[in-house]
C-alpha cells in the first residue's frame, strides 16, 4: 500500500471538511428572478418547487403527499358545494391542520435523500437567500421547515384576510372589506369555485391552499409585496446599471438610506415629515458621503393608501432635489422601521453595493433613537438582527452595517415577506 506524507493526510481531510462545509451555495448577488411576485416573495418554496421539472415531478409522484393533496382538493369541492356564502366554512376546509402540517413536513424532507433535490436545496434555494436562517441546517431539515413556514402563514393569512383575526399591525395592515360584508362573502365563493373549475391543475399538494390565499390577499387589496416588481427592471433599474461603474474607494459609505414617513390623512402623497428627512440625505450626497441615496417605505399610512413613501420620496429627489435617478434606489414595501432597515440591507447586497462597508441611515432625531433600539429589538420581531449601528454623525444621520441575514423570507408579513 502506497504511503502518503502526514501533510498531504492532513491537507486531504482539511479539503474534506471545507467541501462539506461548502455544499449549499452562498445567497445570490443579483435580485431574484420571480414569476409572480406576490406569491413568489411569500411562498418562495412553493414557487421554486412549481418551476423546477425534476423536483416538480418528485413532490407530485409522492404517495403521501398526493394524498394530502387529494384530501384538499376533495375539500376544496365540497366546500363549494355546501359552504354558500360562509366565509369560516370556506376557511376550514382550506387551512393546514397541525396533523397534515407535520404529516407534509416528514414527506417532503425525506425526499431530500433523492438527489435532483439536494440538488435543488444546495443550489438555487440556498442561493435564493430567502431561507438564509436555516442555511447551516441538513438539506431535509431546511427543505422541512422551509415548507412549514409557508403552511403556518397560509394558515395567517386565512386567519386574519378571512376570519378577521387582529393582523400584526391593525391599524394600517386590515383588509379592504369587513370579512362579515357580503361583497366579501360573495367575493371568497368566487374564488373557490374558479379554483375548484382548474383543480386539475392544481397537482401539487400545497397549491389549493396557496393559490387559495394569494386570491384572498389580492381581493382584500393586500397585495403590497407584488408591486412595482421587478425593481430592477423598474423603479430602480437606473441605478443598477450604475452600480458596476461606482469607485466606490472614493466614497466613505455605500447608500444613505432614508426613512419614510407616512401621511396623517387621505389624499396627501408625502407627509411634510417625510420631504423633511430628504434634506440631511441631500446634503451628505453632496457632501460625496455616498453615491446613492435609498429612499424606504411602503404603502402605509393612512391605511390601504395609494401612495408609497418611497416612491413619492424619490419624486420630491427628482423633482425639487435635482437628484438623478441613477441615483436613487427606492424600497416601497416597508411598513415599520425595522423592515426599514432590512430591506435596504436586501437592496445592498442583490445590487452587488459592497456589503462589508458602512451605509448611513438618515430620519428625524427620535426615529433615528428608535433605528437603534430596534436592532435588538428585532430578535423578538424577525428572529435575528439584520444589521448593526455605528457612530451617530449628528442627531438625524447613524452610521450601520447591514448582515446577510436581512435575505431571509418573513414569516409574518403578506406585504413585505
Amino acid at each position: 500500500m502506497q504511503n502518503f506524507p502526514p501533510c498531504r493526510i492532513l491537507l486531504a481531510f482539511l479539503f474534506f471538511v471545507l467541501s462539506m462545509s461548502l455544499g449549499a451555495e452562498q445567497p445570490a448577488r443579483v435580485p431574484l428572478a420571480m414569476k409572480n411576485p406576490l406569491q413568489d416573495k411569500n411562498f418562495y418554496v412553493l414557487s421554486a418547487i412549481e418551476w423546477t421539472p425534476s423536483v416538480h415531478a418528485l413532490v407530485k409522484t409522492n404517495a403521501a403527499l398526493s394524498e394530502i393533496g387529494a384530501a384538499k382538493r376533495t375539500a376544496l369541492s365540497e366546500a363549494v358545494r355546501s359552504c354558500g356564502t360562509d366565509v369560516s366554512c370556506y376557511a376550514k376546509a382550506m387551512r393546514w391542520s397541525d396533523d397534515e402540517i407535520a404529516k407534509s413536513r416528514a414527506a417532503i424532507g425525506a425526499l431530500a435523500a433523492n438527489q435532483a433535490m439536494r440538488q435543488f436545496v444546495d443550489g438555487p434555494l440556498s442561493r435564493s437567500g430567502m431561507y438564509q436562517r436555516y442555511s447551516n441546517r441538513p438539506p431535509a431539515e431546511m427543505l422541512g421547515q422551509a415548507w412549514e413556514d409557508s403552511a403556518h402563514k397560509m394558515n395567517a393569512t386565512i386567519d386574519i384576510y378571512m376570519l378577521g383575526h387582529p393582523a400584526p399591525h391593525p391599524d394600517f395592515d386590515g383588509g379592504e372589506y369587513d370579512v362579515k360584508a357580503p361583497r366579501f362573502s360573495n367575493a371568497v365563493q368566487f374564488i373557490a369555485s374558479i379554483l375548484d373549475d382548474d383543480k386539475k391543475s392544481l397537482d401539487l399538494f400545497f397549491e389549493p391552499t396557496m393559490r387559495f390565499t394569494i386570491e384572498v390577499l389580492r381581493t382584500q387589496l393586500r397585495d403590497e409585496a407584488g408591486r412595482n416588481e421587478p425593481l430592477d427592471a423598474g423603479e430602480n433599474k437606473a441605478a443598477v446599471r450604475r452600480v458596476p461603474t461606482v469607485r466606490w474607494a472614493q466614497y466613505p459609505y455605500t447608500v444613505i438610506v432614508v426613512l419614510g414617513a407616512g401621511p396623517d390623512r387621505a389624499g396627501l402623497p408625502l407627509a411634510p415629515a417625510g420631504r423633511l428627512r430628504l434634506e440631511p440625505a441631500v446634503k451628505a450626497y453632496h457632501e460625496g458621503k455616498a453615491p446613492f441615496i435609498l429612499v424606504s417605505g411602503g404603502y402605509v399610512h393612512p391605511a390601504l393608501t395609494p401612495y408609497s413613501e418611497a416612491l413619492e420620496m424619490k419624486k420630491a429627489l427628482m423633482s425639487e432635489f435635482r437628484v438623478p435617478e441613477n441615483a436613487i434606489i427606492v424600497d416601497p414595501q416597508a411598513r415599520v422601521t425595522i423592515t426599514n432597515m432590512r430591506n435596504a440591507a436586501r437592496l445592498i447586497y442583490r445590487y452587488g453595493i459592497p456589503f462589508d462597508k458602512k451605509a448611513l441611515v438618515v430620519s428625524s432625531p427620535s426615529h433615528i433613537d428608535m433605528v437603534g433600539k430596534a436592532q435588538y429589538q428585532s430578535r423578538d420581531n424577525l428572529g435575528y438582527v439584520p444589521y448593526l449601528t455605528g457612530n451617530r454623525l449628528s442627531p438625524a444621520v447613524l452610521e450601520f452595517t447591514p448582515k446577510v441575514e436581512s435575505l431571509n423570507t418573513d414569516l409574518a408579513d403578506m406585504m413585505d415577506p
